[in-house]
């Protein structure tokens, strides 16, 4: 595993106007507080919003006996119009987070919302994406769960996924003192392990490295199934053990192991909540067989069923 060290962070918060994409805000916050952290907020125009409100405005003229006038014009307006109330909108929320953060920065773009957060986060090589999932939909919102799902499909950016939630279901001001990275034996999953541990390292927090067992459904040579699945679960304690005794240091305390034993994403799941996690970090191309199977899988899976943020990096 190569080290990892986090001296400043560079947020990228993508939000839509409602209130589940700002739940994203609270997290930016609070890995500012850790370090130096420059944050930019972004807010994309889906495309066919200016011309579905030139419509409207068109009918709306019609019925009140006026008309639109030149529509390349009209459309022009429009387009500065959404863009004017979308930087207000986003420099009310840079207002907020200017005492905490070094600086804040704000952008409007027009296109899919997918592929401008993908092209807004490569601009810089070390972004860190946060944003929130299952919001609202609308004529200016997004479908937050497809979008996100096309972000950690099109982006190879570290990507912290904020399940929208009620208000009273998450305490205003997060905090990261336990963290889970979760690992399957593979080394596309132990990527994972650099920016966990590094996060981990700043913010003080505790660890648990978790690996995931499927139960033997049927006996295995000499073993029983239950015998066999207790030996692949000795097998995953002394890898993890193996693992959190060569980060130990760099996190600066003692490194936990856990092994439940089950489906994967149910069991990140009930183990997250077990230990009181804050945070669930997992590689994006570990704990399953493929990028396709995790993505359509495991991280939505999770992200569904679990109030946890979840970081998917490496």
């Amino acid at each position: 595993m190569s080290r990892q060290t986090v001296s400043s962070l560079n947020l990228l918060v993508p939000l839509d106007g409602s209130s589940l994409a700002e739940q994203a805000l609270p997290f930016a916050q609070m890995l500012a507080g850790l370090v130096p952290t420059t944050i930019r907020l972004l807010r994309v125009v889906p495309p066919g919003v200016v011309n579905n409100l030139v419509r409207y405005e068109a009918v709306l003229l019609g019925a009140a006996g006026d008309t639109l006038g030149d529509r390349d014009e009209q459309q022009e307006n429009m387009r500065e119009a959404l863009q004017s109330e979308a930087e207000t909108y986003l420099k009310h929320h840079a207002d907020a987070l200017a005492e905490h953060a070094t600086k804040v920065e704000v952008e409007v773009a027009f296109g899919v919302p997918a592929e401008e957060i993908v092209v807004a986060a490569g601009r810089y090589t070390d972004t860190m994406i946060v944003m929130a999932t299952h919001g609202k939909s609308g004529l200016l919102r997004w479908a937050l769960g497809s979008v996100t799902a096309r972000v950690l499909q099109q982006s190879t950016h570290p990507t912290l996924v904020v399940r929208g939630v009620e208000d009273k279901e998450r305490p205003a001001s997060p905090a990261l003192r336990r963290m889970m990275i979760c690992l399957d034996g593979s080394i596309t999953a132990e990527r994972a392990l650099p920016l966990g541990t590094a996060l981990a390292h700043v913010a003080r927090a505790e660890v648990l490295l978790s690996q995931v067992i499927d139960p033997v459904e049927a006996p295995i040579a000499t073993l029983s199934a239950d015998a066999a699945t207790g030996r692949l679960r000795e097998l995953a304690f002394g890898y993890l053990d193996h693992i959190a005794e060569g980060i130990a240091r760099d996190v600066g305390r003692h490194v936990t192991t856990s092994v439940p034993v089950g489906h994967i994403a149910e069991e990140i799941v009930e183990e997250a909540a077990r230990k009181h996690i804050d945070m669930i970090v997992i590689g994006r191309q570990g704990v399953s067989n493929s990028v396709h199977t995790f993505l359509g899988g495991t991280a939505e899976k999770v992200t569904q069923a679990s109030n946890v943020p979840l970081l998917v990096t490496g």
